[in-house]
This record gives structure tokens, sequence and C-alpha cells, in this order.
């Protein structure tokens, strides 16, 4: 496979995984801002941060907030940016993909193009935002069942869970720093409506209370170790970066022998940092400081992936044929440039 069809597929991946986020987020805002009072600069300034925008010149108004993350084209991060990308890769690898996944793909981008989508976001945006879920888990299944899990399947996979783990990170990150409460505060309702509304935003909350467990003396410590490392929920940064071990390894397809690429080692190496650790350790090291290495690992494995497998082609030493650049946009900035802005 050449290496632009590859970034193609692994970028599709990325910019669907990133609406569905970018729409659960939101949803589960909107909804916990209803039932209880939180601080105004508590809100819906850290949805912004989340996606790494610090540069938001609007008061961070629900309304303000909400359109610049759903309907602003030139925001990278919202859901009808990251729609109109998904389907733009998409496009460009038709012959990749399966005709079924590209038609429905380019039906729900031309719903929200529409005045359909408009209308629904208008009149009942919880339900919007449902919606544009299910467009991402919509996609997937049919991904799953119509491509051939060949290497275009596993650079998908690859940018499907690399994509997850960095959300999922971030949104634990930014929120129980943010919200980091009062000594007062803990264990009130207010507290517990935040770590059930981070399990929401990582889809969770059913997982998280399905699991057998001993009744947890804190909640905090409870959710972080299921959202951190959990091996079967397919959203906890344990398992999205086993999965994006073994998609690079297919995608390499490497003998047993032969040395790993950069991308395999990076991914080794954060396994390894989590398989060390345990949540009493986390908690006693940082919990802001563990995600933070996650989140700006993460960004240098996405570095890695590019410079092993996208930087160029493969081609005669004569040839002048120009790589073309692929639609897709940088990552969301390190934890540690966040940290920098803020």
């Amino acid at each position: 496979m050449i290496s632009r069809v590859a970034e193609h597929c692994f970028w599709l991946a990325r910019y669907l995984e990133r609406a569905e986020n970018t729409a659960r987020v939101l949803e589960v805002n909107h909804t916990l801002l209803l039932d209880f009072h939180v601080p105004v600069e508590q809100q819906w300034r850290p949805l912004l941060i989340i996606s790494g925008v610090h540069d938001y010149k609007d008061e961070p108004t629900a309304e303000n907030v909400q359109e610049f993350m759903t309907w602003d084209r030139d925001n990278p991060f919202s859901i009808a940016s990251s729609l109109a990308w998904a389907r733009e890769n998409a496009r460009i690898i038709r012959e990749v993909i399966s005709a079924e996944m590209w038609e429905r793909l380019n039906f729900y981008h031309l719903w929200m193009q529409g005045d359909e989508g408009r209308a629904l976001f208008d009149a009942h945006r919880s339900e919007f935002y449902a919606q544009v879920r299910r467009i991402n888990q919509l996609l997937h299944g049919i991904a799953d069942t119509t491509m051939s899990h060949g290497e275009a399947w596993e650079f998908f996979k690859l940018g499907t869970y690399l994509e997850r783990t960095s959300q999922t990170a971030r949104i634990m990150d930014v929120k129980y720093h943010t919200l980091l409460p009062r000594v007062e505060d803990v264990g009130s309702p207010i507290d517990n409506a935040h770590w059930v509304a981070i399990l929401m935003s990582c889809s969770g909350y059913e997982p998280f209370h399905k699991k057998p467990r001993l009744m947890p003396n804190d909640p905090a410590s409870a959710v972080a170790e299921f959202l951190i490392f959990d091996e079967l929920f397919p959203r906890s940064v344990r398992r999205c970066l086993r999965e994006c071990e073994a998609a690079t390894a297919a995608a390499a397809g490497h003998p047993v022998g032969v040395r790993p690429t950069e991308p395999e080692r990076r991914l080794a190496t954060l396994l390894a940092y989590l398989d060390a650790r345990m949540i009493p350790d986390v908690i006693r090291d940082g919990l802001h400081e563990t995600l933070t290495h996650v989140v700006d690992s993460v960004h240098e494995i996405g570095a890695a992936i590019h410079a092993t497998f996208f930087a160029a082609d493969v081609r005669p030493p004569d040839s002048k044929a120009q790589v073309p650049t692929p639609p897709s946009a940088p990552a969301p900035a390190t934890m540690t440039q966040t940290q920098s802005q803020s």
C-alpha cells in the first residue's frame, strides 16, 4: 500500500472518532449543567481545552461554544469540520473503502451541510448530538463488515484507537484538573456528578457499573482505574494502546525477529509505563502528571507514525513526482503545550 492511501485511511478514522467524541462531550456537558450549578469558568471553557483550543476570542457561553464546536468550519475540531474532512479523505480513497461506507458518509455529510441537521440542532440539541454519535457508530460497523481486513483496515483501526487514547486521557485530565474540588466538596453530589460526567463523556457509564467489583471507598479512584487500566473496555487508555500496538505491528508486516518500527517501540514503552503502575501509584504520583505523560506520548507516537509510514512514497531516485498533501489536520496540542498556554 502506498503511503498516501494509508494516511487517508488513518485520518478518515481519526476524523470520524473526533466528531463522535466532540458530540458526546458537548451532550454530556449540556445535560450536566441542566441538573447542577457549576461556576461559570468551569462550564464550557474546559471543552475548548480538551480540543486544544486556547485562542478562542468570544465569551465561552453555552451557545457560543456549542456553535463553535459544532458548526465552525475554520475550527478543525468542530463536528462539521471533522465530518467534512472525513468525507474528503474517504472521497480520495473510494477504491479502498466500500460503496456502502462511502454512500452513508456522503449522506451524513450532506445532512450536516443542509437544513435538516441545523434544524435538529436548533430544536432538539441532545438528539442532534446523539445522531452524530450514531453516525460514527454506524460507519464503523459498515467498515468492519464491508472492508477487507488488510493493510487499509489496520491503518483505519490505528487512527481510531490512537484518537480514542488521546481523547480519553484529555477528557479525564482537563475535567479532573479544571474541576478539582475543594476538600469540603469531595464526595458531595456535585463531585460525584462530575465523575459520572467523565464516565459518560467516554461512553463508560454502563460498562463501569456492570463490571463486578467491591464497593469503592473512593469513586474517583475507581473511575480513574477503569478509564486508564481496564483491559476490556474499548475506550480505556490501556485497551486502546494495545489495539494500536496490534494494528501497527500488522501494518508494518514484520516477521518475527525483525527490528520493530519507531511507532512500535514508542507504543511498547508507553504500555510498559502503564503496566508498571496500579491506581494507588497513579494517585500518589499525581493523576494529572500520569495523564499528561500519556497525552504527550500519544502526540509523539502520532509523529512517529507519520515519519515511518506516511512521510513519502518509495520512489526511484530520479523520480520528480510529488507526493500530494493529504487533507489532514494537526493533532491537538500536547498537554505540556496546554499548560504553557494556560
